[in-house]
């Protein structure tokens, strides 16, 4: 799909660094001016007259990032007092040279000693502690920093990633800088797009370091790309007047059991509201009667549980994509409906909810499967797939999600606060958008919904990453709408999936 907006790990930006000054004949001194004084473009307007101001900097070249602002904060007319954690002894290098340039230009460290104390009246705080190549839990004078800086009232401002933050996996390192914004140099960092990452980055601003970088790209390679606004757009196109039901998309939705229809309702509506002209729940027989009395749009088909594999044969003929699993149940008669759907389905699968610890039983018949599939689990339901606990799912998503694409030979969608799209051949792809209104039940089905419908005209990998994002712009529209972080139900997420649709034609 070529999405753009590339992420690179630490190895390959480290990589980057080196490769900027080895082919692009550009020194490491000058990439640095370039990321502090992008960072100062980024800062300078959020400082009001008379701002007191705090740039707390390592002794590393995050440190000397740290330095490069505080000189050109200054040239702004911008009082920034700095202080440095370690000796000044310590510093080498390129962050040598911009020490030195600072201390020249009538800019001093104040006494660590007091830093405590001063941030209590600090308006904004530059964090320049630690860098993207920190792996080592922080400890002893560095801890005592980040937490008194997370303690106090300012804006917090952190330089390329919040120290502390793993770089690659969004773990905290025992501390980390809880930061409203963090400006990040070249590429945005994987740590940034997690969960954790979520909670300690803020806003997330990339400052370009002025390096036509196409053929370094070559070597050092990508990590992910994130899901860019420019590339869905290129999803949609108006449609034809003459368009009818089955050309819009034909969506089966397998789901649903007695006492659990909720999910199967959730999916196909959300199917609807995302464009298929046709939605049908294929439910078991015995809880067909609660679908009669609750559905007008959405047709329905039986299961017969002492003839499954005739039932759903029958069902899914000329279908566009298939939905399974949503309150389908864990009996032996739901894994036989898996079995039968993997072996006779000849259109794209999206499999959810109850079909994912099915599937874990079942690895060799999903890898088999002549259809195309696309996974959607939550991190417990792919630590299940992947025979490890959850925990281990989020310390580092990105190797979770790559591992269970490799296991199923599908497109796996892991859900969570900057969700991941990850295929059999090893590629990621990154949602920029993360929105807690989305924590609310059934917001899972809806998403298996959306994709649903995308799947049957669009190709899959496509249509997962057009899926995610729509669906959190549907939530960040209601929040903005409703000015909550809170209260939306997973029919509200279904309900603003036309109007997110709507914007991406009309721009």
């Amino acid at each position: 799909m070529g999405l753009t907006g590339f992420i690179l790990n630490r190895d390959q930006i480290r990589r980057y660094d080196q490769l900027a000054t080895e082919l692009c004949k550009i020194p490491s001194l000058l990439l640095m001016e370039n990321a502090g004084r992008g960072a100062a473009d980024i800062i300078a307007p959020l400082c009001s007259p008379g701002t007191k101001s705090l740039i707390v900097c390592g002794t590393g070249n995050n440190g000397g990032d740290g330095f490069v602002v505080a000189r050109h904060l200054k040239a702004r007319g911008i009082d920034a007092t700095v202080y440095l954690i370690g000796g000044i002894n310590s510093i080498k290098g390129d962050a040598k040279i911009n020490c030195d340039a600072m201390l020249a230009c009538g800019i001093e460290f104040q006494n660590a000693d007091d830093l405590a104390q001063e941030l209590k009246s600090a308006k904004i705080i530059v964090d320049a502690l630690f860098g993207t190549g920190l792996s080592r839990n922080i400890e002893g004078a560095e801890a005592r920093a980040i937490e008194a800086m997370n303690g106090a009232k300012a804006l917090r401002i952190a330089l390329d990633i919040p120290s502390g933050l793993d770089a690659d996996t969004g773990t905290v390192l025992a501390h980390a800088i809880k930061a409203d914004h963090t400006i990040t140099f070249a590429y945005s960092k994987p740590g940034l797009y997690t969960p954790q990452g979520k909670n300690h980055a803020g806003k997330i601003h990339v400052v370009n370091l002025g390096v036509p970088d196409a053929a370094i790209l070559e070597k050092t390679g990508v990590f992910a790309e994130l899901i860019a606004e420019e590339k869905i757009r290129t999803s949609f196109t108006k449609r034809d007047a003459t368009t009818y039901k089955h050309k819009a998309g034909d969506v089966l939705v397998v789901a649903g059991s007695p006492g659990k229809t909720g999910a199967a309702k959730l999916v196909a509506e959300a199917a609807l509201r995302s464009g298929a002209g046709l939605a049908t729940i294929c439910t078991w027989a015995v809880a067909l009667p609660a679908f009669e009395k609750e559905v007008k749009e959405i047709m329905l088909a039986p299961i017969d549980a002492s003839s499954i594999d005739a039932s759903l044969t029958q069902a899914m003929a000329k279908r566009g994509a298939i939905v399974v699993g949503p309150g389908l149940g864990l009996t032996k008669e739901a894994g036989d409906a898996l079995t039968s759907i993997y072996k006779n389905a000849r259109c794209p699968l999206v499999i959810d909810a109850d079909a994912i610890p099915l599937a874990a039983e079942r690895l060799d018949e999903l890898k088999n499967s002549g259809a195309e599939k696309v996974l959607t689990p939550h991190s417990g339901e792919l630590a299940r797939l992947l025979g490890i606990a959850s925990a281990e799912v989020e310390a580092d998503r990105f190797t979770a999600a790559r591992r269970a694409a490799e296991l199923t030979q599908a497109i796996v969608v892991l859900k969570g606060a900057h969700t991941i799209v990850a295929t059999s051949e090893g590629k990621l792809f990154v949602c920029g958008e993360a929105n807690p209104v989305l924590a609310t039940a059934g917001s899972g089905d809806v998403l298996a919904g959306i994709i649903g419908a995308f799947t049957a005209t669009m190709p899959p990998l496509e249509a997962a990453c057009v899926g995610v994002y729509v669906h959190a712009q549907a939530g960040n529209l209601w929040s903005a709408r409703n000015h909550a972080d809170r209260g939306m139900l997973a029919g509200d997420i279904a309900a603003a999936v036309p109007e997110v649709i709507g914007g991406l034609i009309s721009t």
